[in-house]
C-alpha cells in the first residue's frame, strides 16, 4: 500500500489563520473561539506545488484521480492539559486498502447518462481506504506553559469512477497528497481542523 508518511518529503508551511463561524462546538459562553487574532502555526505535510504537479502532469488516459476534504473536530485527551496555543501541525496519509468493487450502470441507449453533477455510474468503482494520520504540539494552558503532543489517526474512505471495461482484480499504485489544512482551536479542549486531499490512482501492470 502508498504511504505518503514514506514517500513524500514534507513541506513546512507558515500559514495564518483566521477565526470564522465554526458552528456549535463544546464551550463556556465566555469562551472565545481561541483565534480570534492571528497566530502562525508550523504546518507540516502540505505537498509542494512541483510535488503535485509531479503527480498530476503528464498522466497517461488510464489515470484517475479524485478529491476530498476531511473536516474533525479532535478532542484532547482527557490525561493531556488544556491547549493555551497551538505550535506544530504534524500531517501525512497511509493507504490501507483498495479494492474494485460493482455498481450500476446508468445508461440509456446504451450512452452512460450523468447526473445533475456531471458524475457518471459505469458500473465500477475504486474503493481506497486510508488513514490521515497527524501529530500536534501545543503549549499548555498552565503557568509554566510546559509543551505537550496529541496523536489522532483518523479513517477516511474514497471512491474513484472507473472504466466500464476495468477488470475486477485490477491493482493501483495510490499516489495521496495532502493539498491544504486549516486548523483552528475552538476550545481549551477542542480543535477544528479541515484536509483537502488529493488522490491519483494509476493501474498496474506486469512489465
Amino acid at each position: 500500500m502508498s504511504s505518503q508518511c514514506n514517500d513524500i518529503v514534507m513541506e513546512r508551511k507558515l500559514g495564518s489563520i483566521a477565526c470564522g463561524s465554526l458552528g456549535l462546538f463544546d464551550k463556556r459562553p465566555d469562551e472565545g473561539c481561541g483565534c480570534e487574532e492571528d497566530q502562525l502555526i508550523d504546518i507540516r505535510g502540505v505537498c509542494t506545488r512541483e510535488q503535485i504537479e509531479a503527480i498530476t502532469i503528464g498522466a497517461s488516459p488510464d489515470d484517475t484521480w479524485t478529491q476530498i476534504f476531511i473536516p474533525e473536530v479532535l478532542c484532547i485527551p482527557k490525561q493531556k492539559p488544556d491547549v493555551e496555543q497551538i505550535l506544530t501541525l504534524n500531517s501525512c496519509i497511509d493507504i490501507i486498502s483498495q479494492r474494485v468493487v460493482k455498481t450500476p450502470e446508468v445508461e440509456s441507449s446504451g450512452v452512460l447518462v450523468p447526473n445533475y453533477e456531471g458524475t457518471f455510474s459505469t458500473g465500477r468503482k475504486l474503493i481506497i481506504e486510508g488513514i490521515l494520520r497527524q501529530k500536534i504540539i501545543y503549549t499548555a494552558d498552565v503557568d509554566e506553559q510546559s509543551v505537550h503532543s496529541a496523536h489522532f489517526d483518523v479513517p477516511f474512505s474514497a471512491f474513484i469512477v472507473l472504466p466500464q471495461d476495468a477488470p475486477l482484480f485490477t491493482k493501483y499504485k495510490i499516489e495521496p497528497c495532502i493539498e491544504d489544512i486549516f486548523i483552528c482551536r475552538v476550545s481549551k479542549r477542542q480543535i477544528f481542523k479541515n484536509v483537502t486531499i488529493f488522490i491519483k490512482a494509476t493501474p498496474l501492470t506486469c512489465a
